[in-house]
């Protein structure tokens, strides 16, 4: 499968990625874990957990462990992409509006 990554999950990452490379003792680790997750999305069938909403009843998420962050994404099997929608920190209190 091929992942794409939509224009508000990349704004979204790249103010994460902003944020970790001012305050963390290891600056890349959030690009780091966000490429691997999208390696292992899309060498690994079945990835993520179900997170369904009303405009996305397939919607996935998958956590970022070491930045706690997750990346919500829908798979198409028919034309096996998988369509990376948002990027959010897990330690907010609510989740992203979807």
């Amino acid at each position: 499968m091929k992942a794409f990554i939509s224009k508000r999950a990349a704004c979204a990452a790249d103010r994460i990625d902003a944020h970790w490379r001012e305050r963390a003792d290891d600056p890349g680790i959030f690009a780091r874990e966000f490429l691997e997750a999208i390696e292992r999305l899309e060498t690994t069938q079945g990835g993520g957990a179900p997170f369904p909403t009303a405009r996305h009843p397939s919607l996935k998420r998958v956590l970022l462990p070491k930045s706690r962050c997750h990346i919500y994404f829908d798979v198409d099997e028919a034309r096996q992409t998988i369509q990376i929608l948002h990027l959010w920190d897990g330690r907010r209190q609510r989740p992203p509006k979807l």
